[in-house]
C-alpha cells in the first residue's frame, strides 16, 4: 500500500498530513452546512417548491441511501489499489461531486412540477456523490494511523475545519448572495453556489495528494458469505450501535436548529440579515471548543465529556424559547462597524456586534459545549473498528463509518422533514407576515425541539462502555498480534 511508512519521528503524522486530511472536511462542510443551513430556505424561498414538497425530497431519498451507504462501505472495504483503499475515490468522485452541487443551486426557469422533479433528481445525486467521497474520506481517518491518541489528535484537526466550513457559508454566503445576484437570488445563490463547488473540489484534491494510509488491509472476498458476515458483525456489536442512534439524534437537532435559524431571524426577528451575524459568532465558538478537545481529554475520558457537554449544550439550545429578542446586552466601550473582506461588504454581518441579543451569548455558550462532542464521537468510531478487529477478527472500517455517514445523512434527512412538515401544518407561507402559529412553529424549531434531542443523545452515551483505557489494551494487543504475524516464520 502507498505510504506505509509510519509519519514523523516520534510516530506521529506530520502537521501537513494533518491539515491536508482537514481540508477534506473543510471541503465536505461547503457542501454539508450550505445544505443544512440553506437548503429548505433555498427550495421555499428562492426555487419556489412547498416546505411539505421538500421535507419529502430530503426523506424519501434516505430509502436508497439505506441501501447506497453501506454498499459503499463494503466496497471501500475490498479496493485495492496504488493508492489504498479508501484514498482513490476522493480522487475519482472530487470533480463530479463539485458539478453536481453547482446543478443543485442551478435553478433552471421550470413549471412546478418540474421543479419538484428537477430538486429531487439534483438533491439525489449530490447524496450518492456525497456518500461516495465522505465514506472514503471517513475510513481514511481509521487508517491514518495505528494509534486512537493520534487519530484524536487528527479528529480535533478536522472538526476545526469542518467547522471552518460552516463559519465560511454563513460569513461568506449573504454577501457573495447579493454582490454576484446583484438583488436576484436564483442567480445569487447560483453564481456562489459556483464559488464553492469549486473550492470544494480542490480542497479534496489536496486531501488526496497529502495523506497515507498505514494499517494495512486485510484480504476481503467479495462473496455473499462474507459480505452477510461482515453485516451480522457489526449488528452485534453494541458501541456502534449506541453511537449511530447518537448520531442520528444528534443530526436531526443540529437538522432542525440550524435550518431554522434563517427562518427565525426573517419571520420572528424580522431582520434576516442578522442570522449570518449569529450564525458566525457560534461557528467560531464551535471551533474554539474543538481547539480545546486535546486539553479536556486529559482531564476527562471522552465518554463523559460528551455526555456534559451535550447537556450543556441542550440547555443554551432550549433557553431561547423564553427570552425576548429583543433583550440586549449594553456593553459600554464596544464599537463595531462596517468593514470589507475581499471587497465584499460585511456591514451586518459581525462576529459580536454591538449590544448584541442575548441569544447572542447564549448561542455561543452552548455552541462552545457542541465543538469537542462532534470531534470525539468519529474518534469513537475508529475506535469501534478496532475494536471489531480485536473482538471478531475482522476488518470492517468502510463498513463502520459507512454506518455513520447514514446516521448523520439520514439524521439530518428526517430533522428536515420535520421542520418542513411542522411549519407546513402551522400555516407557513414564504415571502409574507407568519401567523401567530406559524411563528411560535419556528420558534420551537429554534429552541425547544433540537434542544430535547440533544439531550437525548447524550443519555444515550451513557451506555457507550469502550473506555478510554479499554481502547489503550486494546491497541497493544492488536500490536502485538500484528507484529507477530509479520516475523518470519522457521524452514
Amino acid at each position: 500500500m502507498s505510504g506505509a511508512s509510519g509519519g514523523g519521528k516520534d510516530g506521529r503524522l506530520g502537521w501537513g498530513e494533518r491539515i491536508g486530511y482537514g481540508l477534506g472536511d473543510l471541503a465536505s462542510n461547503l457542501y454539508f452546512q450550505m445544505f443544512n443551513m440553506f437548503l429548505l430556505f433555498y427550495y421555499t424561498d428562492v426555487f419556489g417548491i412547498s416546505a411539505v414538497a421538500a421535507g419529502w425530497i430530503f426523506l424519501l431519498s434516505r430509502i436508497w441511501d439505506a441501501v447506497n451507504d453501506p454498499v459503499m462501505g463494503i466496497l471501500a472495504d475490498r479496493t485495492r489499489t496504488r493508492w489504498g483503499s479508501f484514498r482513490p475515490y476522493i480522487l475519482w468522485f472530487a470533480v463530479p461531486f463539485g458539478v453536481a452541487g453547482y446543478l443543485m443551486f442551478y435553478s433552471p426557469d421550470l413549471s412546478p412540477g418540474m421543479k419538484i422533479a428537477y430538486a429531487a433528481v439534483t438533491y439525489l445525486a449530490v447524496q450518492m456523490l456525497y456518500t461516495a467521497v465522505n465514506i472514503p474520506y471517513s475510513g481514511l481517518m481509521a487508517v491514518i494511523h495505528p494509534s486512537s491518541a493520534e487519530r484524536a489528535r487528527v479528529s480535533s484537526i478536522r472538526f476545526i475545519f469542518a467547522f471552518l466550513g460552516g463559519w465560511v457559508i454563513v460569513q461568506f454566503l449573504p454577501p457573495l448572495k447579493e454582490s454576484l445576484g446583484g438583488g436576484d437570488d436564483v442567480l445569487g445563490f447560483r453564481n456562489t453556489m459556483a464559488i464553492f463547488a469549486t473550492l470544494a473540489t480542490v480542497l479534496f484534491l489536496i486531501t488526496f495528494a497529502s495523506t497515507r494510509e498505514r494499517v494495512a488491509p486485510e484480504v476481503k472476498t467479495s462473496s455473499r458469505a462474507e459480505i452477510l458476515a461482515d453485516l451480522k458483525t457489526l449488528l452485534r456489536t453494541r458501541p456502534w450501535l449506541i453511537l449511530v442512534f447518537a448520531g442520528l439524534i444528534n443530526l436531526m437537532a443540529v437538522a432542525i436548529k440550524n435550518g431554522s435559524n434563517i427562518y427565525y431571524f426573517k419571520y420572528v426577528v424580522g431582520n434576516e440579515v442578522e442570522v449570518a451575524s449569529f450564525g458566525s459568532g457560534g461557528w467560531m465558538a464551535m471551533i474554539l471548543g474543538v481547539m480545546c478537545t486535546g486539553v479536556l481529554i486529559k482531564f476527562f475520558e471522552k465518554r463523559q465529556l460528551i455526555i456534559w457537554l451535550t447537556i450543556i449544550g441542550g440547555i443554551g439550545m432550549a433557553l431561547p424559547y423564553w427570552i425576548d429578542p429583543e433583550l440586549r446586552i449594553t456593553l459600554p466601550g464596544l464599537e463595531t462597524g462596517a468593514y470589507t473582506i475581499f471587497g465584499l461588504e460585511m456591514t451586518s454581518i459581525e462576529f459580536f456586534p454591538e449590544n448584541p441579543r442575548w441569544i447572542y451569548l447564549i448561542n455561543l455558550i452552548g455552541s462552545f459545549a457542541a465543538g469537542p462532542p462532534v470531534a470525539l464521537v468519529w474518534t469513537m468510531y475508529t475506535d469501534v473498528a478496532a475494536f471489531i478487529r480485536w473482538k471478531h477478527n475482522r476488518r470492517i472500517t468502510g463498513l463502520v463509518v459507512s454506518a455513520a455517514v447514514f446516521s448523520q445523512k439520514f439524521g439530518m434527512a428526517l430533522g428536515g422533514w420535520f421542520a418542513a412538515v411542522l411549519m407546513a401544518w402551522c400555516g407557513f407561507k414564504s415571502n409574507v407576515e407568519q401567523t401567530d402559529d406559524s411563528k411560535h412553529a419556528i420558534l420551537l424549531l429554534f429552541s425547544l425541539i433540537p434542544a430535547v434531542l440533544i439531550v437525548v443523545q447524550g443519555i444515550s452515551i451513557f451506555f457507550y462502555r469502550l473506555t478510554d483505557s479499554q481502547m489503550k489494551r486494546i491497541e497493544l494487543e492488536l500490536e502485538a498480534d500484528e507484529s507477530a504475524a509479520a516475523q518470519p516464520t522457521g524452514s
